[in-house]
């Protein structure tokens, strides 16, 4: 049976793969903490640092590439490319 998936499809299932791969192995690594205070903190830790400092900084990827698709383009031909809505592609140029 060929393969069917696009290049894209192929990026995003890896992405999907190794994100699920990490998650899961830090889930691991927090499962085999003894104490259950130092298991909270570490959880906390990686829910209210780690995590939406990682959200920010893909964020800045997500940005750079609407403002790479911007260019030659408006922001509505951008936000029918995308499927975001135009005050969306606006933010995401913007760095919001």
């Amino acid at each position: 049976m060929a393969d069917t998936f696009t290049p894209d499809e192929q990026a995003h299932d890896a992405l999907r793969t190794l994100t699920n791969d990490y998650v899961d192995a830090v889930r691991a690594r927090l499962g085999k903490m003894p104490d259950a205070l130092a298991r909270e903190y570490a959880a906390r830790m990686l829910m209210d640092d780690l995590l939406p400092d990682a959200v920010k900084r893909v964020k800045a990827v997500r940005s750079e590439a609407v403002g790479e698709l911007k260019e030659g383009r408006t922001l509505k031909q951008v936000a029918e490319l995308t499927g975001l809505s135009v005050p969306r592609v606006d933010q995401l140029i913007k760095g919001k």
